[in-house]
């Protein structure tokens, strides 16, 4: 028995939850053994349905997943855990533990203390007592081999895909010509310099920024930072996601760290030219496909902007390379690589 810690069902969808979404849908089809548990309060039904849910336990969060899952482990014997969202269960040793990547330990300012504490706390241990540890890139491979002192070989690199579809074009939901950024609203993502920059560009375009304020986050976008140009969304559906990343101008992401970066590869899948921040693992998952900026230049991010948006050349070259480079990452394959990390270990 491979019992799959479904806690990321009651979770909002950022990146990680996507990564566990996107695998656990496959991993579902290949292995009908592995069994999917969360906590009762899903957020969506239907894909819970589709994972063949099981719902056990009356808390929610960290303490169900500290105390209800072990409840459950424990009636069913100690099997095999596999966590797909950076935390798992403390002093469990058969279990795989992803970590999507270092940042708590890379900057502790761009979360609040408590988030830091717990995962000071938490990650150190369960990195240690594992079967495993999955991550999402070499990069974060090598973070986690520097800062938590792990064996490079017990570490294995599952890349994350695009999950969008890039088969139907959506009509524009903006009827004006506009520069795209998705992130959650925190210091790491670099919005503020990446709003600065924007507003020391000259071209008549719209930033639209998509993303949701998390309270684990030390971040405060100040609204007298934006101006009529600059539109923040929040949480958006798949459909308008699409539809926003199919008709943008440019597609821009310059966060000063990242353990992947899912959103520029969804942006290449569906043809938009695509801004980065100069970092190692852009520079893994991206390749020769996007335009790279200094996240600690807001020149240079106006400058790069500037390149992008004046020069049509480029701006294909970028659709082209983009379209290429998406082709490396699967997630099917992604997910056979996961099951053959959890044979491994059973």
């Amino acid at each position: 028995m491979i019992i799959v810690n479904a806690r990321f069902l009651t979770q909002r969808i950022t990146g990680v939850q996507r990564f566990a979404i996107e695998i656990s849908k496959i991993l579902r089809k290949l292995n009908d053994q592995i069994i999917f548990v969360s906590p009762n309060n899903i957020l969506d039904k239907h894909l819970a349905n589709e994972l063949g849910v099981i719902v056990f336990g009356i808390n929610k969060g960290v303490i169900w997943e500290q105390v209800d899952l072990r409840c459950y482990l424990l009636l069913k014997h100690k099997p095999l855990l596999i966590n797909f969202c950076n935390t798992g269960m403390l002093f469990y040793n058969k279990q795989v533990v992803t970590i999507h990547d270092m940042s708590y330990k890379v900057n502790p300012k761009w979360f609040s203390k408590r988030f830091y504490l717990w995962y000071n706390f938490l990650i150190p241990k369960i990195a240690n007592c594992s079967f495993k540890i999955l991550t999402v890139s070499n990069s974060s491979k090598n973070d986690i081999v520097k800062f938590l002192k792990i064996d490079p070989d017990k570490i294995s690199v599952i890349y994350n895909s695009s999950y969008l579809n890039t088969n139907n074009n959506f009509e524009a939901v903006i009827e004006e010509k506009y520069l795209l950024s998705v992130s959650s609203l925190d210091s790491r993502k670099n919005l503020k310099n990446l709003i600065e920059a924007f507003k020391r560009t000259d071209i008549k375009i719209k930033l639209i920024i998509v993303g949701v304020k998390n309270v684990n986050f030390d971040f405060t976008l100040e609204r007298n930072s934006l101006n009529n140009n600059i539109i923040v969304k929040g949480y958006v559906s798949d459909n308008e996601l699409t539809s926003l990343m199919n008709n943008a101008e440019a597609f821009i992401y310059v966060s000063f760290y990242e353990g992947f970066g899912l959103p520029p590869i969804e942006a290449m899948s569906l043809g938009c030219p695509v801004i980065v921040s100069d970092i190692a693992a852009h520079r893994e998952v991206c390749g020769n496909a996007a335009l790279y900026a200094d996240p600690y230049s807001i020149d240079d991010i106006k400058d790069k902007i500037n390149d992008v948006l004046l020069n049509a050349k480029l701006k294909q070259e970028l659709i082209i390379a983009g379209k290429k480079n998406v082709e490396r990452f699967d997630w099917f394959v992604s997910a056979q690589n996961v099951l053959k990390n959890i044979n491994e270990v059973i």
